[in-house]
């Protein structure tokens, strides 16, 4: 049941962190959000699913990654089931390898098995064997859905690394002395992120006129350096806002905003609710 502020509470009908959808309960699912992840796969029929302000359409050869507390909805156009897996977001990030690769293991939303670059398993088979194991009574159940899950993330995450080291290999030397400079002005962003930073500091920091470093980054980044840097700033304020002990002026002002007006306008415009709201997402499920 969705809720006023568009949660979708965490009750599953049994004990384990893992839950399992499989059939035809909706036509249309209205945005909410909720704590935990979800995957979600069409299987046979095509299906829409809204990613924020984004819609894609799912065929029987694709699923979507929805990342906690994110805005989402979903619609079928049959009476063929989907399959919908969920699961507690407590275990994936206190791994190492799923801290230092999620921008690689999550950089698509939506991921096809039959893309040009070949995974070295199906990702869609281990959703299935997933969905095998939870409707079954074996013994371990909880636990060898978590192995398969932990299995699905590391082909996605091979296929990501494959392709980026295919398009690293296609790339002039002129392009990879970009790359260089570009990994030193990432660098350089993420520990300066929360103070002012020019364009033209920055420019001159990469050694280029700040109206070829403004062109550039925007190759790199597919947006502008003012967007990427409040992208990290808003990306900071969500994990402040974890901790209750800061005031929502603490978090603006730790995140590198310099006023209240602009923080929850831009945090909203990003995450389609307020810093407040998004803090109240915790009261529900701290984890």
């Amino acid at each position: 049941m969705i809720k006023a502020d568009l949660s979708e509470p965490m009750y599953f009908e049994h004990d384990m962190s893992i839950n399992v959808s499989y059939g035809h309960y909706y036509s249309h699912f209205p945005m909410h959000w909720h704590s935990f992840m979800e995957i979600v796969a069409p299987l046979s029929n095509d299906m829409s699913i809204t990613l924020g302000n984004e819609t894609y359409t799912l065929t029987e050869n694709q699923f979507a990654l929805v990342p906690p507390r994110s805005l989402h909805s979903l619609t079928k156009n049959s009476t063929v089931p989907c399959l919908v897996l969920q699961f507690s977001n407590m275990l994936l990030p206190q791994l190492h390898d799923f801290i230092i690769h999620r921008q690689l293991l999550c950089c698509q939303p939506v991921i096809d098995v039959t893309d040009a670059v070949p995974f070295s398993d199906n990702p869609l088979e281990t959703l299935i064997k997933i969905k095998g194991l939870f409707y079954s009574d074996i013994s371990f159940k909880e636990m060898r859905m978590y192995e398969e899950l932990l299995h699905f993330f590391i082909v996605i995450g091979e296929h990501n690394y494959q392709i980026e080291n295919s398009l690293s290999a296609q790339k002039t030397p002129q392009q990879k002395a970009y790359d260089r400079k570009f990994d030193a002005v990432t660098e350089y962003i993420k520990e300066h992120y929360t103070e002012q930073i020019s364009l033209e500091d920055l420019a001159a920091f990469a050694g280029f006129s700040k109206y070829h470093f403004s062109r550039i980054f925007k190759e790199y980044y597919q947006m502008s350096l003012p967007e990427y840097i409040t992208s990290l700033r808003v990306s900071r304020a969500t994990e402040l806002l974890e901790n209750p002990d800061l005031s929502i002026m603490d978090v603006a002002l730790q995140s590198g905003f310099s006023s209240l007006p602009s923080f929850n306008r831009t945090f909203k415009q990003i995450n389609n609710c307020t810093p407040s709201q998004f803090r109240k997402m915790f009261d529900h499920f701290p984890g």
